[in-house]
């Protein structure tokens, strides 16, 4: 609905006052859907205009080949333009000849119009604000937000006030009734769920060129998600000692040497991260394969030596076509470990 400010200045405009007119707009905060107000022509024929004049002209002729009454702000200047228009709806014909003129209009009622120089003050005069609040449903991973608030800003006119809520999951928007719809359709295309997969590796260990083990590792992701899966031991390694004082007392504890030990993981470790890729996925993965040497290092009686291999990478995958990425020799020895990644999409 308009507000009473806007039918006031229509009535002024219709009884030809003249000189700037002002008015407050109060703030409406709501966050059901807006539904702006619809032109209703009394035709609404493809319009076809081939015309260089001066702009208010050419917006009258649109008016009248529509069946619209055209108003124009006080403060609009005209000037001359050309406009080639074949065969188009009455909002691509209003929008064409606002861009060449640097005009824009808002409807007054359901056939009248006004026209007014586009510039932020006279949006800010002009424009019916409303504000209304979005709960994001998918997005809630802040980096997912801050790209639908990026599309947002972008897609949106200057005017429009755009803010994130990460602590609500909500994006609220103060614009006119026509952009909030827009901002509703950009939603609706941008806030969807993530495609889930799964993810198997298959690591088949080969000695002397026969299979003699197979392993499985499978994993649950969402694309642009990352995700870790780790099997294996943890190894005390030693990092340094200190001499320790004899307590007593109910538990007492001798003099001695203390040892501190941190520990280090070996095994299997998978780091993968999928990304949306024409009708399959871009696949970011490091697959390390670690394990302990038979000697030590020989800097202390119980430190060990790891040995380590590493494949990392990108791949495209097709859903349901397993692909191999690599191979891992495993050092010292006449075998290794041949990797085969499967990604099969989740309902």
């Amino acid at each position: 609905m308009r507000k009473f400010a806007t039918a006031l200045y229509a009535i002024a405009l219709l009884a030809a006052s003249t000189g700037p007119l002002a008015f407050a707009q109060p703030a409406l905060t709501t966050t059901k859907s807006v539904t702006p107000l619809q032109l209703k022509p009394a035709s609404s024929a493809p319009i076809t205009l081939h015309m260089a004049d001066d702009s208010k002209n050419i917006y009258l002729a649109i008016g009248k080949a529509a069946g619209l009454t055209v108003l124009f702000d006080p403060d609009y200047t005209s000037k001359k333009v050309q406009v080639d228009e074949t065969n188009v709806s009455l909002t691509d014909a209003l929008r064409i000849v606002g861009e060449i003129s640097g005009a824009f209009y808002i409807p007054l009622t359901a056939d009248t119009i006004l026209v007014a120089q586009n510039s932020h003050q006279k949006h800010n005069d002009l424009d019916d604000l409303e504000t209304q609040t979005f709960y994001l449903k998918n997005a809630s991973q802040s980096a997912d937000a801050n790209e639908i608030i990026a599309a947002l800003r972008n897609m949106l006119p200057p005017e429009a006030k755009v803010y994130l809520v990460v602590s609500q999951d909500a994006v609220i928007i103060r614009s006119t009734p026509e952009q909030l719809v827009l901002a509703q359709k950009l939603l609706n295309d941008l806030d969807l769920p993530k495609k889930t997969y799964r993810l198997t590796y298959t690591v088949t260990e080969v000695d002397a060129g026969k299979r003699v083990g197979t392993q499985h590792f499978a994993m649950v992701t969402a694309l642009g998600q990352n995700i870790q899966l780790k099997q294996g031991s943890k190894v005390p390694v030693a990092t340094g000692s200190y001499n320790a004082t004899a307590t007593t007392g109910d538990h007492p504890s001798p003099a001695g040497v203390q040892t501190q030990n941190t520990y280090i993981d070996v095994g299997m470790s998978f780091d993968a991260t999928l990304s949306a890729m024409g009708d399959g996925a871009m696949l970011k993965s490091d697959v390390d394969q670690s394990s302990l040497a038979p000697e030590t290092s020989g800097v202390g009686p119980q430190d060990p030596i790891v040995r380590q291999t590493e494949l990392r990478g990108v791949y495209y995958l097709t859903a349901g076509k397993p692909l191999v990425i690599g191979s891992l020799d495993i050092p010292g020895t006449t075998r290794r470990l041949d990797i085969e990644v499967l990604m099969e999409p989740l309902p």
